[in-house]
């Protein structure tokens, strides 16, 4: 099984946690804005924390990561897979319809922008992806 591509979808900071009985190795990773950040099916128990997936940033970093914390940054939307980009893609193209529809050129611009950011993401994600395929 291969690890899933996903785009962070702002910057943020992550607390590292450390498995050694002193936790001295702990460190915050900040992850940018547009950082693909693979999922990989590797994944450790810890009796007092529970469950962690191994996590790779930009191909580069990789450490593990707990999975509520994955589930946290998806849910506050910092976090994002290609259907999300896509599904978000497909809104902001109905809310610029709208706006031209009803004449709002405030909406329209204001939506128009969040789809030129989406489309970056997008392009980030497949790139990621040809590359990854060759």
């Amino acid at each position: 099984m291969k690890p899933t591509p996903n785009i962070a979808v702002k910057t943020f900071d992550h607390q590292v946690d450390c498995f050694c009985p002193d936790a001295e190795h702990s460190e915050v990773v900040t992850i940018h804005k547009g950082d693909i950040i693979e999922i990989s099916p590797e994944r450790k128990y810890t009796v007092i924390n529970g469950w962690y997936a191994l996590v790779v940033i930009n191909q580069r970093c990789s450490f593990y990561m707990a999975v509520e914390d994955l589930e946290w940054y998806f849910l506050k939307e910092q976090i994002a897979s290609m259907l999300d980009v896509d599904l978000q893609m497909n809104y902001y193209h109905f809310k610029i319809n709208q706006a031209l529809d009803e004449g709002d050129e405030v909406s329209f611009m204001n939506f128009t922008e969040k789809m030129n950011e989406s489309n970056e993401l997008k392009e980030k994600l497949d790139m990621y992806l040809r590359n990854v395929a060759v």
